[in-house]
């Protein structure tokens, strides 16, 4: 079988997963008609941080509640729940580890659920990535090591010649024979290493909105799609709080010049394309008291603590943060309105 040129990589966040789940299973099954598609998963929204807190406190609550999570979900959505059960065996019952080995194998488990869910429906094969990442770093923070990692490609090559789809849990690797995470947005990383790893011709990554945005579009509901994004332009919005892409992620695409495509699982609308082209087009992001402020000429009264040729970061309290995005935003449709404006005359 040869691969290159075929294989698309499809990553679905937590958030598309618990909304939009026979969506997602239907695009899968609409793309393996004509690509080699491999698949990354994230846990179920929320999952995530109710594993931190059994990690944290051992109340068994906690756990209580994710199970209750997803063979509730597994039911509706018709899966035969007993797939889940090696998986909160482990939950519940997870061996003598050290105290932050421990903490990883435990994060670990929204995902491997949430890929088990996903292998019966879409008819694929799970594949461990332990078994697939090598990684350094240190717990809660691992970076896959692709050229220790190429030696094990052979795993999905050999799922796809068997006629499986090879659904990935994303968020892990193998940092000397444990699991080990990858950060929060971990599945990001994931996605973009299997694509550089498979040299893949795309790897889409799919959640529930259709793009990225001038702003957060859940504070700015009248922001605007980006089309094009460079690979400078997201690695420095992966920084500074633009929640699209993990940083590890936006940087690994970079190295490697791997496209990336962004798109909403409800309806498979693709929205921005990232590349070595760009749009050129401003955005705004927050995050723990900095604002990036991206492709726009800004005099705002407060501290630059940082900047680059395209992009300036602001100091700015947090009370003032959502008056200061949106009165800059109100520029960028100005703006994009006078170009638009332009063109139509010209």
């Amino acid at each position: 079988m040869n691969l290159r040129g075929k294989m698309i990589v499809i990553k679905f966040g937590g958030s598309s997963l618990r909304s939009e789940f026979k969506s997602a299973v239907s695009l899968i099954k609409a793309l393996s008609e004509e690509k080699d598609v491999v698949v990354v998963v994230s846990a179920l929204k929320g999952i995530t941080d109710l594993l931190e807190k059994y990690t944290d406190t051992f109340d068994s609550r906690y756990a209580v509640e994710v199970s209750k999570t997803y063979l509730e979900f597994g039911k509706r959505m018709g899966i035969d729940t007993s797939s889940l059960s090696p998986y909160l065996k482990q939950l519940f019952n997870p061996p003598d580890l050290p105290p932050q080995a421990l903490r990883d194998y435990i994060l670990s488990i929204g995902e491997l659920l949430s890929a088990a869910m996903i292998a019966e429906k879409a008819n694929g094969a799970v594949i461990f990535p332990w078994d697939l990442f090598v990684a350094h770093g240190s717990f809660g923070n691992g970076f896959i090591d692709i050229k220790k990692s190429k030696r094990n490609v052979k795993l999905v090559k050999e799922a796809l010649e068997s006629g499986k789809i090879p659904i990935i849990p994303g968020f892990i690797a193998n940092l000397n024979g444990y699991r080990v995470t990858l950060g929060r947005g971990g599945s990001d990383y994931s996605a973009v290493a299997l694509g550089v790893l498979l040299n893949s011709e795309l790897v889409a990554i799919m959640s529930d909105v259709e793009g990225i945005f001038t702003a957060d579009p859940k504070m700015i509901p009248y922001s605007l799609l980006i089309p094009y994004m460079s690979y400078d332009e997201i690695l420095i919005a992966s920084k500074y709080g633009m929640e699209a892409i993990q940083w590890k992620a936006a940087k690994l695409a970079k190295e490697y010049e791997a496209l990336i495509l962004f798109g909403r699982a409800s309806d498979w609308r693709m929205g921005t394309v990232v590349s070595n082209s760009s749009s050129h087009m401003p955005l705004l992001s927050y995050d723990q008291g900095k604002l990036l402020v991206m492709n726009m000429d800004s005099e705002i009264p407060y501290e630059v603590v940082e900047e680059g040729e395209f992009w300036r970061v602001y100091r700015v309290p947090k009370r003032d943060s959502i008056k200061i995005i949106k009165e800059l935003h109100r520029k960028i449709i100005y703006q994009e309105n006078a170009q638009l404006l332009g063109r139509v005359k010209a």
